[in-house]
């Protein structure tokens, strides 16, 4: 192999001869392809390939991998190594670029004179007679690949397959361009390709390490683990793997065998993982997932068990305690031991510090626990954590979220439950036992508040030292820590790290208002409000004294003391029952307490509305827990109880459904008769028709279609205005309904159509909303101009006007701005109509000067009292109140 220095001995050679014959890539001798094949392979090439690889170790150093899911097992899927990376390759496509544009031979050779051999043909029709442009291009496809530019890589390799259909390169080419397919969601495509190279029996063997890995992608995308894993286990015997690659295969085979329920496989190549040296992050992660996959059994936990201990005790290790202490906890609970099991999960999650996905995992792990014993209020605390902890794309996000709004909802019901149950209880006893019992509570909040107070006492101080050796280990040593020391609390960073986490500690995420620091925000006012009155300050003002759950005062105002407030107990508690029994029934299909539930809700409030449907859904209840004794009870209890009831008529009459079903078939039979009327045009019968279905059928989901239906008709009969009308009923009692919608574009339409129905139906409006006109109330001016006109120049002068003739009454202008296409001046205040009237007509009588831009129909004058102010000023329209001005100032003054 020639050396560097005679490489470059020899290329000057060839340049100095070059340019005495011309090696030109038109012409296509032996020399000039010499001269390219050698020029592009230690200049261009050779420099675009170095890049490439400084890339790839740039790829390696930048990656950082979620453990907490399968690893990619290609560098270029990582977004932020294509941002890493972006750099050396596009350095490594300038330089594959540079081969191909300046040193591709296309140029065909002279051909022998003579008769032509085989290999002489092939050589005559090759596309390329260059062999680095080949390279070339595929240097460029797999920069592009790590850039992020499937797309574009995707094309590249497409077109090797097209210039060197006969090339070796081709194969690669096949490999890749499956590749680029895969990661722009075209698996079908990919799945063709790897196809077709299976049944490739001239694939060389450089290549099957690429082929195997790529068919181990395929699969991993399409979550098939365990043949994803048998295809990296073909692609990790071949040649050419290097030590990252194989570092990080086998943490991924490890991976895929855990996925596939192998954990045995799993665990022999995670203890191959730390044997291979790997970066700590990656060895940390393969000891513990090492717990993960142990089964009792089949090997011995306590090396395992001393490991993890091991690394509790390392410093290094301090962020990743909850990671340990759930390995600890996975042992524990593989081999029985279910509450040390819970007691490490635990500490898993109160010890997490940066990793959120671990804190939502430990926390959904304890909460599928406490729900399984079941304990429903643990339980539920649990899963509201892992919800907020989890991301959304968490495999069965959705139904992890539903299930804990059912049990948040449940808990609040159990919580209303206890609660009502505990204050009647207090309720029905003797005062000086009731005030007993509330001094043994106080007493016991004291004891329990003392408790928590030293816990987190010793909580904060556990994290602060944690903290402090945590970011003591990844601080900058010297002089950036003497600067930060010296800085001001708030713009320490190191000092807010500390603090934070305490804060949250002791007071949890609180909001920064007023009495922050306690939980109960009950105040004096709430309490006064709840019995009917209120507390008076010395300024006339509402106190709001917050109450102390030490002192009587706090539990007494829930004791319901009175007939009013013991009602308003019974319905929480009645409510609470029937919730809990539904939840447990239909959300959490826990039948046993749904029948408790139930049970207690007829037992302790048999006069209750829900009696039907409680004793029917004990009925299902009974039935689903296959106790026909119990189900037949609770039919003839329908049965007399409630007699007319839809319950007892569906379990008492075979065919109720079938009859019910041909009562509804009745209405609908019906509406289509008046309908087919209407297309005839007897538009008399479907108003009878109509009226008669709306006493016949009074409750019946068609009564908004038979008032639309006759609407029509009345429209047809008696004109638009006595349409709108029936569509105004209909909006008014059914808006949200179909028809309701159909009325309302209807009416919509009848406005900008006949805008006299407009008008009317503002005036009519008006009559409505706007008071008695009051001559002696003070009143304003107003000037409503267009919103096309200049409103600012109307004011400037409107102003000027006032300094030159009403100086002396003080008067003020207000713009505000209506919802019907006008701006609104407001001179004000006038004493009375009068002079409003009076300044009004001044107006009129100056408008040439005033209003001498606008036309007539481009403003509104008017007056408006205070209290229709008020209105006007709320709804923003002006036309309905000018058509009231009209109605009840100028033509009374007429």
């Amino acid at each position: 192999m020639l050396s560097r220095k005679t490489t470059y001995g020899v290329i000057g050679t060839l340049i100095f001869i070059c340019g005495l014959v011309s090696c030109s890539v038109e012409k296509n001798t032996s020399l000039s392809r010499n001269f390219h094949n050698l020029t592009s392979h230690y200049n261009a090439y050779f420099n675009g390939y170095e890049s490439y690889g400084q890339g790839i170790e740039n790829a390696n150093r930048t990656i950082r991998n979620d453990y907490n899911r399968v690893l990619d097992l290609f560098l270029y899927e990582d977004e932020a190594v294509n941002s890493a990376v972006s750099s050396d390759m596009k350095r490594a496509i300038d330089k594959a670029t540079k081969v191909i544009t300046f040193h591709s031979i296309t140029a065909k050779p002279k051909v022998k004179e003579g008769n032509q051999s085989a290999k002489d043909k092939e050589f005559y029709n090759k596309n390329e007679y260059n062999k680095w442009v080949d390279d070339s291009y595929m240097l460029m496809g797999k920069a592009y690949m790590y850039q992020g530019e499937f797309f574009l890589a995707t094309e590249t390799f497409k077109h090797v397959l097209v210039t060197f259909p006969k090339e070796d390169i081709r194969y690669l080419a096949m490999i890749w361009l499956s590749r680029a397919y895969i990661m722009i969601g075209e698996e079908r495509e990919a799945e063709r390709i790897l196809t077709t190279l299976a049944d490739e029996d001239a694939l060389p063997k450089e290549y099957l390490h690429d082929y195997y890995s790529t068919r181990s992608q395929f699969y991993l995308k399409s979550e098939e683990y365990y043949p994803a894993a048998d295809q990296l286990e073909l692609a990790m015997e071949q040649k050419g793997i290097s030590k990252e690659e194989k570092i990080r295969y086998t943490y991924i085979l490890a991976q895929l065998y855990e996925a596939s329920g192998h954990n045995s496989l799993a665990l022999e190549k995670y203890k191959r993982v730390t044997r291979y040296s790997p970066p700590y992050e990656m060895a940390f992660n393969a000891r513990v997932s090492m717990a993960e996959v142990f089964e009792s059994g089949k090997s011995n936990s306590d090396d395992l068990k001393k490991l993890l201990r091991k690394m509790l005790k390392d410093s290094k290790n301090l962020e990743y305690l909850d990671q340990i202490y759930f390995a600890l906890g996975n042992i524990a609970m593989e081999e029985g031991e279910r509450e040390v099991a819970i007691e490490y999960y635990q500490l898993s999650v109160s010890t997490s510090v940066r990793n959120q996905y671990q804190k939502g995992y430990s926390s959904l792990t304890l909460a599928e626990i406490f729900y399984e014993d079941p304990d429903y209020i643990l339980s539920s605390a649990y899963y509201d954590s892992a919800v907020s902890f989890l991301d959304g794309d968490y495999p069965g996000y959705a139904g992890l979220a539903s299930l804990s709004a059912s049990l948040g909802n449940l808990v609040y019901n159990i919580s209303t439950y206890e609660l009502e149950d505990s204050v009647q209880i207090l309720a029905a006893l003797p005062e000086e036992q009731r005030l007993a019992v509330i001094d043994g509570i106080i007493e016991e909040v004291r004891k329990e508040e003392e408790e928590a107070r030293l816990a987190e006492q010793q909580a904060m101080q556990d994290m602060a030292f944690n903290q402090s050796m945590l970011y003591g280990q990844n601080q900058i040593q010297g002089g950036q820590e003497a600067q930060q020391g010296g800085q001001w609390y708030f713009y320490n960073l190191n000092a807010k790290s500390f603090g934070q986490p305490e804060f949250r500690m002791k007071w949890g995420d609180r909001e920064l208002e007023d009495n922050w620091r306690r939980k109960s925000k009950r105040t004096l006012t709430q309490v006064t409000q709840e019995e009917g009155s209120e507390a008076d300050t010395l300024d006339g003002g509402t106190a709001t004294q917050v109450l102390d759950n030490k002192t009587r005062e706090f539990y007494l105002v829930d004791i319901p003391l009175s007939d009013s407030t013991m009602k308003i107990s019974d319905v929480r508690l009645e409510d609470a029952l029937f919730n809990m029994g539904v939840i447990y029934k239909d959300q959490l299909l826990d039948y046993e307490e749904a029948i408790k539930s139930f049970k207690e809700l007829i037992s302790r409030y048999p006069e209750t509305e829900r009696g039907p449907s409680a004793h029917y859904y004990l009925y299902e209840l009974s039935n689903s827990i296959q106790n026909p004794t119990e189900a037949q009870y609770y039919t003839s209890q329908l049965s007399v109880l409630y007699p007319e009831s839809h319950f007892a008529m569906l379990l008492n009459n075979p065919n109720y459904l079938q009859e019910l079903q041909e009562e509804e078939m009745k209405v609908v039979r019906y509406y289509e008769g008046l309908y087919t009327l209407y297309q005839q045009q007897s538009f008399n019968e479907v108003i009878v028709g109509a009226d008669r279905a709306f006493i016949l059928y009074a409750d019946d989901p068609l009564i908004p279609k038979f008032q639309y239906l006759r609407a029509m008709a009345l429209g047809a009969l008696d004109g638009n205005e006595v349409m709108k009308v029936a569509l105004d009923t209909l909006i008014s009692q059914y808006p949200s309904s179909e028809e309701g919608l159909q009325a309302q574009e209807i009416i919509d339409y009848m406005f900008m159509e006949f805008p006299e129905i407009k008008e009317a139906d503002q005036a009519a409006e008006a009559e409505i909303i706007y008071t008695a006109v009051d001559s002696t109330q003070e009143h304003y001016f107003l000037l409503a101009v267009h919103a096309t006109q200049n409103v600012n120049q109307v004011s400037f002068d409107l102003l000027n006007h006032n300094l030159d003739n009403f100086n002396q009454y003080d008067l003020s202008i207000d713009l505000i701005e209506m919802l019907d296409s006008y701006n609104t001046l407001v001179v004000k205040l006038f004493n009375n109509a009068e002079g409003a009237t009076r300044y009004l007509q001044d107006i009129e009588e100056n408008r040439d000067t005033i209003l001498a831009e606008l036309t007539q129909s481009q403003f509104r004058l008017m007056i408006i009292s205070l209290d229709n102010f008020g209105t006007l000023s709320e709804r923003k329209e002006i036309t309905p109140y000018y058509l009231f001005y009209q109605k009840h100032y100028l033509k009374q003054a007429e």
